[in-house]
């Protein structure tokens, strides 16, 4: 008999599927959102802005969430190793595309920086399993406050982004996923309606108050210093970034249906496929079609975002887990000599 909870087959917590999918939809309507503003449609920024303040922390906390130490190194090598697949693919990419491209060995400003953080947070949380948990992320916070003041913290390895980002990996694991689940239910009908407020509210800030709220902007990614334009209280808006990430991550926690939602839950297995191969696609359309002209009427801005949606639905295929899963497999189960029988 099926189950119509949080349950389904082999224990799998569909609710966490979904918040993937939901958020993997948002990076790819981000990144075509951007990639219009960079074209000049400055109207859509404001999209931008609102989907960069939660979607790439809320992945990292659920990596967070589901981190164990269990073949760690294999784990890390496994990030690391699709991560300079990703750099190639993307290298080769843009040179088939634009006829010309970059590839630099240990900087990332691209969007493949995720793995190699990735593969930084699965050593680090083994290295730091013996110290007190609360300590390690009090003092991660901090750190992440003033990264923006050391120009030196750059895409060198990402340790930019890997420093502002910890906070919400290292939040993760300090959480029982289960937990979370039993308190979101329990309190979900007293939480829902303000987490559909703050998400509102955000949004309504960012399109009506967009001016104000700019310079928030460069700091949701991670990789930036400080602009000239905080005045030397770079600090305080890296707290107040932390605080919208904080505040939004929760309020999605808090309306995604925590049943299992038909087609979307179960794409959201397939979210990494989605990240690796997207952006190659977007710089194949945004090359043979005159999305500058297209953009210059609001219909055209919404056929783009059409596309990135259909888009992010169609890469979810199974079809598209090569070569992820495929890496991940013969990294995971390879056996050396000594372990053979």
């Amino acid at each position: 008999m099926r189950s119509n909870n949080l349950i389904e087959k082999k224990e799998r917590v569909w609710y966490w599927d979904s918040i993937k999918f939901l958020m993997i939809l948002a990076v790819v309507v981000g990144h075509f959102s951007e990639s219009m503003v960079n074209l000049g449609a400055v109207d859509i920024a404001s999209l931008k802005l609102f989907i960069y303040a939660f979607h790439m922390p809320m992945f990292i906390f659920i990596f967070g969430i589901f981190y164990n130490e269990d073949k760690y190194k294999r784990k890390a090598l496994s990030f690391l190793v699709t991560g300079y697949v990703f750099k190639l693919f993307l290298f080769f990419s843009k040179l088939i595309i634009n006829g010309k491209s970059k590839f630099a060995l240990f900087y990332d400003a691209g969007i493949t920086w995720f793995l190699f953080v990735l593969m930084w947070y699965t050593l680090l949380g083994a290295a730091l399993k013996k110290y007190d948990k609360r300590i390690v992320l009090a003092v991660s916070f901090v750190i992440s406050l003033f990264t923006g003041y050391f120009k030196e913290i750059d895409d060198f390895l990402c340790l930019s982004r890997m420093l502002v980002f910890f906070p919400y990996f290292w939040l993760g694991t300090m959480i029982n996923r289960n937990d979370l689940l039993e308190k979101i239910k329990k309190y979900r009908r007293y939480l829902w309606l303000p987490a559909v407020c703050v998400l509102l509210g955000w949004f309504a800030l960012c399109y009506f108050r967009f001016d104000d709220l700019e310079i928030l902007s460069h700091l949701f990614s991670g990789r930036n210093p400080f602009s000239k334009e905080t005045n030397g209280m770079g600090c305080l808006y890296r707290l107040l970034t932390s605080a919208i990430t904080l505040l939004t991550g929760a309020a999605i926690l808090a309306v995604v249906p925590m049943k299992k939602i038909p087609v979307i839950s179960y794409l959201g297995r397939n979210t990494l496929n989605v990240y690796f191969w997207h952006y190659t696609i977007l710089y194949l359309i945004f090359r043979v079609l005159n999305v500058k002209e297209i953009i210059g009427e609001r219909k055209g801005i919404l056929l783009m975002l059409a596309i990135a949606v259909v888009l992010t639905f169609i890469l979810s295929l199974d079809i598209f887990n090569f070569p992820l899963k495929n890496i991940s497999k013969f990294i995971m189960s390879y056996k050396k000599k000594s372990e053979r029988v």
